[in-house]
């Protein structure tokens, strides 16, 4: 499984959605979703591209199970997150936000250590 280019390849997807919602609020002047905008351009495409470049560039970090476990992570709590923060922003359950974003912030501490570690 070459975890560097699924990275690669779902940063952009990211990028590709989180604009699409940044014109749909510019065209209806309605920004009640920026924070799942800046989220998604964040967490989505930042993030995922930047991993994807770092374990591109030191391909010992992805040869590793923890970089598949790693990657499988942040990748669903992605879209965890996401949903789940388009509800709240609505008022809506808080749960789906909060999952996601502990598994980002798991996903995330499992890079730093992979870095850290191989670096």
């Amino acid at each position: 499984m070459d975890v560097a280019r699924l990275y690669i390849k779902l940063g952009p997807t990211w990028l590709v959605v989180g604009m699409a919602l940044g014109i749909g609020m510019g065209m209806t002047k309605s920004f009640a979703f920026m924070p799942l905008h800046a989220h998604i351009n964040l967490v989505g495409f930042a993030c995922h591209t930047l991993f994807g470049l770092t374990l591109r560039q030191w391909p010992e970090l992805a040869r590793s199970a923890l970089a598949v476990a790693q990657f499988w992570i942040f990748a669903i709590s992605t879209p965890v997150m996401a949903v789940g923060l388009y509800f709240t922003l609505q008022g809506g359950v808080e749960l789906p936000t909060i999952l996601g974003s502990m598994g980002l912030l798991i996903g995330a501490a499992l890079f730093c250590f992979m870095v850290w570690r191989r670096i």
